[in-house]
């Protein structure tokens, strides 16, 4: 179990490091550095990675939801004059 998670932690590292290099047009700088990075801290990284990802999106949700109920607000007070 605990080689599955790792497994998985590295295809995801490895997935997020080719997704970032390609957004960036940035071939890989040091490819061997990168990989050793990504096998030895893979457990720690993914778990960071996709909590970090998860409170953003919270974040941006709740922020939307505010921006929506001011602008239900603004609709309600025109309506009424």
């Amino acid at each position: 179990m605990l080689l599955g998670y790792y497994i998985i932690c590295i295809i995801y590292c490895f997935y997020q490091l080719n997704k970032r290099y390609k957004k960036s047009g940035i071939e890989y700088n040091s490819p061997e550095l990168d990989a050793i990075m990504v096998l030895v801290m893979a457990w720690v990284l993914a778990p960071v990675d996709v909590s970090i990802t998860w409170i953003r999106m919270v974040k941006e949700a709740e922020q939307a939801r505010i921006n929506q109920s001011k602008f239900d607000i603004d609709l309600k007070e025109d309506s009424i004059n």
